[in-house]
């Protein structure tokens, strides 16, 4: 357990805000992951506790700017601009007490309560959160991974962006997207806008149907999308090879090449391994084992949150590892932080699915939730709000709302 916990009566903020304490005195809050769980963790915190405070707060994270994942479409169309998107991390802690350690976590000692960085070498802690989210899948197929593309960073953006520099000389560019969950149909439809009548995209998947794990009805917008814009689309094709030219997959009991001059892969994510030596039995899906409170279960002081970790979720078996989900969990982290260092009860999650949006295009999108679903241009409108709604901070989506009504910056 930690060794500096201080007591405080039900509700009162005021104990979290003497005169500002000696570092010894602090008790120190460690968060590992700057995405939606980790950052959003972080910035509720410092809303609760405000600069001067018996806590200190430390976010680790390697990279300088904070991914939107979700609107990172808009930057193949540039209907947005990267600064919109991916902000950098010390603009939006700039006015918080949040100490931004830009480096990589390699290990955690959970008996001793350190985290060991990279280049910082050893942390301390007295409560730790932990919000490494998810990377790509590792491609199995042979050549995938020399030959493909991802999307899932900023950076894969960037050189999504160059590779289709490269090829604005020719007449008639072939794109496959390998994969036809949220992210290869999002791509399909955004790139086949940005290259027009240059382009022919082609989207494969192993499975029998697009958007899976979605409702029939934003199936059915997405398959209309896909048609509307001649997008090829094989199910039940499975990827044998891909090399230089292409891919060879195996569609209706026949082998067959399909040429390409872009490939993208986005065949799903798996959640990030635990980092240490204690032996944390993973689920059957790879994420740690939590309480109703995103605590471990044999560490009070330690919570895990977001894609890394099985949170629990009305009427579902875990909640989905998707933006919302880590949207939802960072603030009631916070929460259960503060009553747990002010020795109050604490309370669990409780996930709530506020529904489904997918870009379609340029301007278009769908949105379903609440019992509505609405498409097209609307969808498009109401998706953006929505997502600008949860941008980070007050500051930066004056500063997103300024520029999209058309003032300077």
């Amino acid at each position: 357990m930690p060794s500096k916990p201080f007591a405080a009566a039900p509700g009162d903020h005021a104990a979290f805000r003497p005169s500002e304490p000696s570092p010894e005195e602090a008790v120190h809050i460690c968060i590992l992951g700057g995405g939606f769980g980790g950052l959003y963790c972080a910035l509720a915190l410092h809303q609760r506790l405000g600069k001067a405070s018996r806590v200190r707060i430390t976010l680790v994270e390697p990279r300088d700017r904070f991914n939107f994942t979700p609107l990172l479409y808009e930057l193949l169309t540039r209907e947005l601009a990267p600064w919109e998107i991916a902000p950098a991390y010390r603009d939006l802690l700039k006015h918080t007490a949040v100490d931004l350690r830009q480096d990589w976590a390699e290990h955690i000692d959970l008996a001793r309560q350190t985290v060991t960085l990279r280049q910082s070498g050893l942390l301390t802690y007295d409560y730790l959160v932990v919000a490494l989210g998810s990377q790509m899948r590792p491609p199995a197929t042979p050549g995938s991974q020399a030959h493909t593309l991802p999307f899932n960073t900023l950076h894969d953006a960037e050189q999504l962006e160059r590779r289709l520099g490269e090829l604005d000389h020719l007449p008639e560019v072939q794109v496959v997207v390998a994969g036809a969950g949220p992210s290869g149909v999002e791509l399909a439809c955004k790139l086949s806008d940005r290259l027009g009548r240059r382009g022919h995209v082609t989207v494969v998947d192993r499975r029998g149907e697009i958007l899976r794990s979605y409702p029939a009805r934003i199936q059915r917008a997405a398959a209309r999308a896909l048609a509307k814009r001649g997008v090829e689309v094989y199910l039940d094709a499975a990827i044998e090879t891909v090399d230089a030219n292409g891919l060879t997959f195996g569609y209706e009991g026949q082998t067959r090449h399909c040429q390409t001059d872009l490939m993208l892969w986005t065949v799903g994510t798996v959640p990030r391994s635990w980092l240490g030596e204690n032996s944390l039995k993973p689920t059957a899906f790879g994420q740690c084992q939590v309480r109703p409170t995103l605590q471990l279960p044999d560490h009070d002081n330690v919570f895990v949150l977001g894609d890394m970790a099985a949170m629990p979720a009305p009427g579902r078996d875990r909640a989905p590892t998707t933006a919302q989900a880590a949207y939802q969990a960072g603030p009631a982290v916070a929460k259960n932080l503060l009553a747990l260092i002010a020795n109050r009860p604490l309370k669990p999650f409780i996930y709530n699915h506020l529904g489904d949006m997918l870009t379609l295009g340029q301007g278009e999108a769908v949105v379903c939730g609440f019992g509505l679903c609405i498409t097209g241009r609307l969808g498009g409108l109401s998706r953006r709000w929505a997502y600008w709604l949860r941008l980070p901070t007050h500051t930066h989506r004056w500063r997103v709302l300024k520029h999209w009504l058309g003032f300077k910056r």
